[in-house]
């Protein structure tokens, strides 16, 4: 057997990374939600650590609580040690060890060679165990950092990045837990939200009531929309802040909330001096008490960056498809460097998602780079076929869901369809919707996805469905950015009519039929 390439193995890793990404993604947001039944401390440890063993195939996994009068860790919880070791084994919290360090920086600290690492001492708990690699994350808190959140492993694979991201998600839900169930037991205040941790986000939050008026802002939601202090917006109506074409969907997304249902989209929303951003809005009710909903948070993330290089993208793949003649020696020549270019730019995403610190930028990186990588394999499926005027689409899309197949191992991609010519200029189109659908499939559905391709009088029509449980009620309408489906629309070349959704299965099946003439 040949040895792999560089090439090769960048991808077998990225498609690895991707796949364990994914999985931790899950479990992440598993773990956020199964914590709101949780009233107990020590559960909510337990939980945290059986979480991080699954997520990171680590057999050891602990909680380090910081004791300030001896400078010291004790072990409150963990999995894989000894009953006897938990609760009272205590370890030294100064700068030598990887969690004093973690604890007193702030910063995660990985180590995948502790035998020969000259930073640390390896502490004699893990030394006892045979533990060869160890990260640890710091766990906060409001005034000061509660301890450490140290996964280790007696085996011999590494730790990635995109462990580091997995067990700082962990760790941030702990410490918001942490204090909701500190709240809960004080029985101090009968407030749904806390502004300490609200203000520690990144993102712009707003608490808003049942019927629109803001009551609450954090500093930088402030900051991102250029608004000097709190009093400026208070009790105003948020739906105000918005443009008049976006505020639909702003009322919309606040009524759903305050009847239970968490809302996501995206649009875009001026800054007080008139600067349009884009921003991906989530919402969601906040439950009081007395199990009412007074209450409703917007978590705005902007996204401004990120849809403009979007809609470069779609113009530069129009603008590629334009320029395309009838020479088959342009044609070559165009998609062999079209594909070189994007293979490289979408690996470079790839990498950088997988080195993001914020796990909500890697999910957007890693979207870019699956779009990216679906434009390129289009494009070297064209580049095979040599500039023919017409061909077989079957055999073409063929080849491209065996390339989505190969990235996706874990779910099965399975094509059918009979011989169909049609001109190689719609080729390309006919791939993007086709990936495009496909990429819909892997990221919100679930089980086998099935993709056919039939002829109907001059159209042929595309059918992609899944084993999820269909299409939301408003569905072609965008959740997101709506960039997928605009494309889907443009390409099909039928307009609005070109998409359909069947309703008559209990299952996600969608149609497009697409014009060939």
């Amino acid at each position: 057997m040949e040895p792999l390439s560089s090439e090769e193995t960048i991808k077998s890793a990225l498609n690895l990374s991707a796949t364990r990404l994914r999985s931790q993604h899950e479990l992440a947001v598993q773990f956020a939600t199964s914590v709101l039944r949780l009233r107990s401390p020590d559960a909510l440890m337990d939980e945290a650590c059986h979480i991080v063993s699954k997520g990171i195939h680590s057999r050891f996994v602990k909680v380090l609580k910081y004791v300030p009068e001896s400078n010291s860790f004790l072990l409150e919880a963990g999995v894989g040690w000894t009953p006897a070791e938990i609760g009272s084994i205590e370890l030294a919290a100064d700068d030598a060890s990887p969690a004093g360090y973690a604890y007193s920086s702030g910063r995660p600290v990985l180590s995948n060679h502790l035998g020969t690492e000259h930073r640390f001492r390896t502490p004699q708990l893990l030394a006892n165990h045979g533990i060869k690699r160890a990260i640890n994350v710091p766990i906060r808190g409001v005034p000061e950092t509660y301890g450490v959140l140290e996964a280790d492993s007696a085996d011999d694979e590494d730790f990635i990045e995109t462990d580091i991201v997995f067990l700082e998600a962990i760790a941030n839900v702990i410490s918001m837990s942490r204090e909701r169930l500190a709240a809960e037991s004080a029985e101090t205040s009968n407030e749904a939200f806390s502004t300490s941790v609200l203000n520690a986000s990144t993102d712009c939050i707003q608490v808003v009531s049942v019927d629109g008026r803001i009551e609450f802002m954090n500093y930088n939601g402030l900051s991102q929309l250029e608004i000097q202090e709190l009093t400026e917006v208070a009790e105003t109506e948020c739906c105000d802040m918005w443009p008049a074409d976006q505020r639909d969907s702003v009322n919309r997304a606040l009524q759903k909330a305050a009847g239970g249902e968490p809302v996501r989209f995206e649009g875009c929303c001026l800054t007080k001096s008139g600067k349009p951003r884009w921003w991906d809005v989530s919402v969601a009710p906040i439950h009081e008490d007395d199990g009412q909903i007074h209450r409703v948070v917007f978590a705005l993330r902007d996204v401004t960056e990120r849809h403009v290089n979007e809609e470069k993208l779609a113009a530069l793949v129009s603008n590629q498809e334009n320029q395309l003649g009838d020479s088959a020696l342009m044609m070559k020549e165009v998609h062999h460097r079209v594909r070189n270019s994007l293979q490289l730019v979408q690996t470079l995403l790839a990498l950088q998602a997988n080195l993001a610190g914020d796990k909500a930028v890697a999910a957007h990186l890693q979207a870019a780079a699956t779009r990216v990588m679906t434009v390129g394999s289009v494009h070297h499926r064209l580049y095979e076929e040599d500039g023919a005027k017409a061909t077989d689409a079957s055999e073409y899309l063929k080849g491209l869901v065996q390339d989505f197949a190969g990235l996706s191992p874990e779910r099965k991609i399975v094509f059918s369809a009979p011989a169909i010519v049609v001109p190689a200029s719609r080729l390309a189109p006919l791939g993007l919707v086709t990936a495009e659908l496909i990429t819909n499939a892997l990221k919100y559905g679930r089980g086998k996805v099935s993709v056919e391709l039939e002829r109907v009088d001059d159209a042929v029509r595309l059918t992609v469905e899944d084993e999820g449980e269909g299409f939301p009620e408003d569905f072609p309408k965008p959740r997101g950015t709506g960039l997928g489906m605009r494309l889907v629309r443009t390409y099909a070349g039928r307009g609005s009519d070109s998409v359909a959704v069947d309703r008559s299965v209990s299952f996600s099946r969608i149609t497009v039929t697409f014009k060939v003439t």
